[in-house]
């Protein structure tokens, strides 16, 4: 029974990327992939589905309950930024020092902005929702077509800045040092070689598609709905449009260094109001720029939402269990064993912090007991865990491709060739340096 629900598992997970990847309906699909995982591992299916903490509705309600008004403001936030021609300055200010004649260094500029937003604390879809509006222009301008975003925000928000760099106050790494007992800043020569080897691995692969989407004759296409843009209309300057991010990343920063409880949402609310103020006379109408800013943050979460439910659902099964049990006495060291650990779980939970919080709350002390370094460990798993998140069920990679208009077959190639491919190439590194000493 066990092994029947292992396959049970992988069954349906594939299922669910497949579905996805033919741009079925996410919730649809979530719900079907959650009743075969129960089915195969012998769960009731009432229970599984709408009972207790290890349900697939709880997943989702919960997921909904920590981070909705996270979507709703930063969509709303998004929304004044674009309409209120915001978007349109930044980017002209942009492409003033990059030009337009070189695709590649807009698309790697639009990855150092996001970078540096997340790296900063930036909750990566509070980043990507303001970064949308800004790259539109420059996307329009350069004529790239857009599916490259995802290139460009998946080394942004999506790779080093998730566990390798040290210092980043990413929630897997939070996890992982916290529960190896090591500082933020811990594996540093690990992390900076890591980081670099991600980098430069993305920044290829980024050449590639480009030069690959320009020989196809791939061109800029504007989505449904999108305005033509007035050139007569009368945009903020440039200080008064960053004004609002300004606000946004420095009451993050400064919040998260006192120590402030969801300084986040204290931010969102202050970056809002100062955008209805900064751009009242820029924008046709408040109340439509809000209503639409959250009804655009509904798709998104739920997504994100259902994906989280299906982890849940198979966090809490018996083939689970099996998967988890044979991967700790695996070969190959203890370094490989965690760093496998992490990425299963990953993958099966749809969520790289998730993962790193099922084994900094179950299998640390094993890994520990082995006399491994604390730091290359926490490293590793944190890493490795972000990697396993990227997969194609992941609730992130939903929800981000939802906010962006692309969806799994147009767009999760970029998503899979840095996150999880650069990331592989940079985890290797890792491990190898963890097993001579090199920290």
């Amino acid at each position: 029974m066990e092994w029947i629900g292992v396959a049970g598992i992988v069954v349906g997970l594939v299922f669910f990327v497949i579905a996805a990847m033919k741009g079925w309906n996410v919730l649809v699909t979530s719900i079907v992939t959650a009743v075969i995982i129960a089915l195969t591992n012998g769960m009731d299916i009432a229970a599984a589905m709408v009972g207790g903490e290890s349900s697939y509705v709880t997943g989702l309600a919960g997921f909904v309950q920590k981070n909705l008004l996270i979507f709703m403001g930063a969509a709303i936030l998004g929304e004044y930024i674009d309409k209120s021609g915001a978007a349109r300055s930044i980017a002209q200010a942009i492409m003033n020092k990059v030009g337009t004649k070189s695709p590649y260094l807009v698309l790697l500029g639009i990855a150092a902005v996001g970078a540096i937003l997340t790296y900063a604390g930036i909750s990566m879809f509070v980043a990507m929702f303001a970064l949308i509006p800004l790259a539109r222009p420059l996307f329009k301008e350069c004529n790239i077509p857009w599916h490259l975003f995802c290139a460009a925000w998946s080394l942004a928000a999506c790779s080093f800045t998730m566990a390798m760099i040290p210092g980043v106050p990413a929630i897997a790494w939070i996890n992982a040092a916290n529960g190896c007992g090591v500082s933020l800043t811990a594996a540093p020569v690990m992390g900076i070689v890591g980081s670099v080897v991600a980098i430069v691995v993305s920044c290829l692969y980024i050449k590639f598609a480009l030069k690959r989407a320009q020989a196809k004759g791939e061109v800029y296409e504007a989505p449904a709905g999108e305005e033509a843009v007035d050139e007569g209309k009368k945009n903020p300057n440039l200080l008064v449009a960053l004004l609002p991010l300004i606000l946004l990343i420095v009451i993050i920063i400064a919040g998260s260094q006192m120590g402030i409880a969801n300084v986040v949402y204290i931010a969102m609310i202050v970056a809002v109001v100062a955008s209805m103020v900064a751009f009242n006379k820029y924008v046709p109408s408040q109340r439509d720029v809000m209503g639409n800013g959250a009804k655009n943050s509904l798709g998104p979460a739920l997504f994100t939402s259902a994906a989280v439910g299906v982890g849940t659902v198979a966090a809490a099964s018996v083939g689970f269990t099996v998967i988890y049990e044979a991967i700790f006495s695996m070969p190959g060291g203890t370094y490989v064993s965690a760093a496998t650990m992490a990425a299963v779980l990953g993958g099966v939970m749809g969520s790289g912090s998730g993962a790193v919080g099922i084994i900094a709350g179950n299998f640390l002390d094993p890994y520990l007991a082995t006399g491994v370094d604390p730091a290359a460990l926490a490293k590793i798993i944190a890493t490795s865990a972000t990697i396993g998140g990227a997969l194609p069920n992941s609730g992130a990679m939903f929800g981000m491709l939802a906010a962006m208009g692309l969806n799994h077959k147009n767009s999760y190639k970029h998503i899979a060739a840095i996150s999880i491919g650069a990331g592989l190439c940079a985890l290797v590194v890792m491990i190898v340096m963890a097993n001579i000493g090199i920290v």
